[in-house]
Order: C-alpha cells, then structure tokens, then sequence
C-alpha cells in the first residue's frame, strides 16, 4: 500500500529503474525505465517536494511513486522501482554513478570543481541535501527548505 513520503531519506536502495508516464496516459501508459542511482533519485525526490510535487512509497516493495506540481517541468508520473544491484559504481563522494554528475539535480561533491570547494567553510554543504551552499537558488538545483528561510 502506497503511503505519503515525507523524508527522501527514507528511499534507500542503491538504484532504481524510474519510469514516466504523462497523467493522460497512465493507463495503460507507454512505460520508459531507466536505470537511476539512489542518490539521484533522492535528489530528484527533494526537488519534486520543494515543488509542491506528491511523493508516495509502497512499504511493501519500497517502489516510490512522485510527481511535480502541475506545470512544473512536466505532469508526468515517475514510478521507481528498486533494483537489486546497481549497474555502475557509485561515487565514493556524492552516492551517486559518475554518468550523473552532469545532471543538474545532482547532489554536488568535489568532481565538480566548483570553486569555493563545496564542503569548505565559504561553501557549505546543507544538512538537508548534502548541495553546496551556493548552489541553493540555482535554476534546476535542487533546493531545501533550509536555504529558503
């Protein structure tokens, strides 16, 4: 049974396979999985949030089911489904596979070289969401609640 999710934190797994579907076509849906790592997901989890998307999870099969809010880059439903092993390393930094780094939801670590070094006192990372500080407010950077106060 699918629940409300109120803590990315809370999606564990090391990968998914993630799925669109526009709302209109739902069902039956014209299905487009792609492999996604966990921390990628998370991202993309927080970001919907701070949105105003819907996040949901089976406590079953720990599927997790979000969307944005309407008009918000797309209407479509994303439905992630764990997979049992990830088919590329993580990176030891950032949690996430080196092929996502280019992804501007990406959770920043130091393979970036943004400059002040994230992690350092001029760039902070937030507890929240583990981005450098002076990403927050970035267009298409995810963005926590605890840079917007």
């Amino acid at each position: 049974m699918f629940w409300p999710l109120t803590d990315p934190s809370e999606v564990t797994f090391a990968a998914y396979s993630v799925t669109a579907s526009p709302e209109s076509d739902l069902i039956p849906g014209i299905p487009n999985p792609r492999p996604m790592s966990g921390a990628l997901l998370r991202a993309l989890l927080i970001n919907a949030d701070e949105c105003g998307g819907m996040l949901a999870m089976d406590d079953l099969s720990k599927t997790v089911v979000f969307t944005y809010a309407s008009g918000m880059f797309h209407t479509a439903v994303q439905e992630a489904r764990p997979l049992p092993t990830p088919p590329t390393p993580t990176c030891g930094e950032c949690g996430q596979w080196e092929s996502e780094h280019g992804n501007p939801n990406a959770s920043c670590c130091d393979r970036f070289d943004v400059e002040p070094r994230p992690g350092t006192a001029s760039n902070r990372l937030c507890s929240a969401c583990r981005q450098p500080f002076l990403h927050h407010g970035r267009r298409y950077t995810v963005a926590c609640s605890s840079f917007l106060k």
